[in-house]
């Protein structure tokens, strides 16, 4: 909303990646005092102040307020590094027409956007959903973007055959409090549900061929990354939690893990037909 797009809705936080990859502890250390000087160069500023909040799995967050506003900042301390390669980016014509000249790193869009599609299947927030309407709305679903998306399928706490055949949540009690009003110009609910349902098929229409086997690999606790071309995925520390806790179910729940693996079977099944 900030550079990729010229701003169609409001964003209620900003959301910070934080790129190299290395282990958990001095990682969480050094994301610590990042947001540690965060808040003091915010709280210098004349007019604003902030102030650590938990969150994400410990206190990765910042609420910073000023003039009235309120602005939540924050990092996932498991989602560390990316896919591809960042990309300084200016601030889009809107944004600087009302806050002025920002240019900063920037995730590739791939990246935003597979996060951004995983957030739709899984929390399913109106504002989610609104993006996937600007998706197909311009660039679409490509083959690059979904390739990204199964990585972020693969990062996910949430067990794979869920993401691909997710129960579609009431969302209307969160457009009418939390979405009407944000955006540029008005949305439908019918327009957001729509393209829950659009994602949906098309997420569906291509879980076959090499996208069904690096699922299959992935719930046995062994994903093959070459199968969908991206083997440097494999470092990611959300990839490495992940196939910990898989194998840890594997171990401790095999009934749960066997449940879960045939559900998944099923779906992909269907996809081939």
């Amino acid at each position: 909303n900030l550079f990729y797009r010229d701003m169609p809705r409001l964003s209620v936080d900003i959301d910070l990646a934080y790129l190299p990859i290395a282990e958990r502890a001095p990682s969480l250390k050094a994301i610590d005092e990042a947001f540690d000087r965060l808040t003091a160069r915010t709280n210098a500023l004349p007019g604003a102040s902030a102030r650590r909040i938990a969150g994400g799995g410990g206190e990765t967050r910042i609420l910073a307020s000023a003039g009235g506003v309120t602005v939540k900042i924050e990092t996932s301390p498991v989602m560390r590094g990316v896919i591809s390669k960042t990309r300084l980016m200016r601030a889009a014509p809107a944004v600087e027409d009302r806050y002025g000249f920002v240019e900063t790193k920037v995730v590739s869009f791939d990246d935003l956007y597979a996060g951004k599609l995983h957030a739709a299947l899984d929390r399913q927030h109106p504002r989610d959903l609104f993006d996937i309407i600007l998706l197909y709305e311009n660039e679409g679903l490509t083959d690059e973007l979904f390739r990204a998306f199964l990585i972020y399928i693969a990062c996910s706490s949430r067990p794979t055959h869920e993401l691909l055949a997710p129960n579609e949540k009431d969302i209307a009690a969160e457009f009418e409090k939390e979405f009407v009003g944000t955006t540029a110009a008005p949305v439908a609910l019918e327009e957001l549900t729509g393209a829950r349902s659009q994602l949906i098929a098309d997420v569906r229409s291509r879980i076959k061929g090499p996208a069904a086997e690096f699922l299959m690999t992935l719930q046995a606790g062994e994903p093959d990354f070459s199968l969908i071309g991206l083997p440097q995925a494999a470092a990611l520390p959300a990839i490495k939690w992940k196939i910990l806790n898989l194998k840890k179910l594997m171990a401790e729940n095999p009934d749960k893990h066997r449940v879960q693996r045939e559900q998944l079977s099923a779906i992909l099944h269907t996809a081939e037909l």
